[in-house]
């Protein structure tokens, strides 16, 4: 039964790439610190960048001396070491994939930054599992992120406590950030004052957002749909969001919580 589940898992979510993120952190359990590549009689340290079902791509810290020399190494196989921590277990369990390199470089605009590309032979099934499950919960997040859209939740010290919101936000546009005061959100939209001597904002406008909460902090796209100035002078504006797994996951959970109290009462 597992064998048919990872296969299926491998053929449905071949093209998909898996972008590190502390969401992603969260929901593989893949401990980056102590992922290694083992090559000829060398083990060096990295971590992953990006993963899909046919490969992985790792970065670390190389001088350029270093990565000309490990070019020699194209085109052999390697071992690579994965440290996974699932929820229900005690220990960390590793998992081994056996590989070839196929790129050795820098990574463009970022010195001392190297970049492994190694193709799997083939992916391991404990990984395919791994990053299948992960992409599963993604699609789910998408369906829910449909089914939860203008669903607002006040923000209070109450709803904060659930959400484990930092009261900490800011929005950037262009390279100025703006310290945020929430007082609403959903899935796709967050509502807030800006700070009295802040410039306007029109609708339309392309920003983004960084957002603290204790499981994770965030950036997400957006974009201004209203903006006016209250009496006092601060600008109150609701904006529109892209799809934030982070925060689905955060929203759906405190929703589902709601209602589960709500059948309590």
């Amino acid at each position: 039964m597992q064998k048919i589940e990872t296969l299926s898992y491998a053929e449905q979510y071949k093209d998909a790439v898996v972008s590190f993120s502390p969401f992603v952190l969260h929901s593989t359990g893949i401990i980056q610190s102590q992922t290694s590549l083992k090559v000829d009689t060398y083990t060096l340290a990295c971590v992953p960048y990006q993963l899909t079902m046919s490969k992985a791509i790792l970065i670390g810290s190389f001088t350029k001396d270093e990565i000309v020399f490990f070019q020699r190494f194209v085109g052999a196989l390697a071992a690579l070491t994965l440290t996974v921590q699932r929820p229900t277990a005690k220990e960390p369990e590793k998992v081994f994939c056996r590989c070839q390199i196929s790129t050795v470089g820098l990574m463009k605009g970022r010195d001392r930054v190297g970049l492994i590309v190694c193709d799997f032979k083939p992916i391991p099934p404990a990984l395919a599992e791994l990053l299948g499950e992960h992409l599963l919960g993604l699609d789910r997040l998408k369906v829910q992120w449909e089914d939860f859209k203008d669903k607002v939740v006040p923000v209070n010290p109450e709803s904060s406590r659930h959400l484990g919101y930092n009261n900490y936000a800011v929005m950037a546009s262009g390279t100025e950030q703006y310290k945020l005061a929430l007082f609403s959100l959903a899935v796709n939209r967050l509502e807030f004052l800006m700070p009295l001597r802040s410039p306007d904002f029109a609708p339309g406008t392309q920003v983004s957002f960084t957002l603290y909460f204790q499981k994770f902090r965030f950036s997400v796209q957006g974009r201004i749909e209203v903006s006016s100035r209250l009496p006092t002078g601060v600008q109150r504006i609701r904006a529109s969001l892209g799809f934030s797994p982070e925060l689905c996951d955060l929203v759906s959970d405190y929703l589902f919580a709601s209602r589960m109290a709500a059948k309590k009462a």
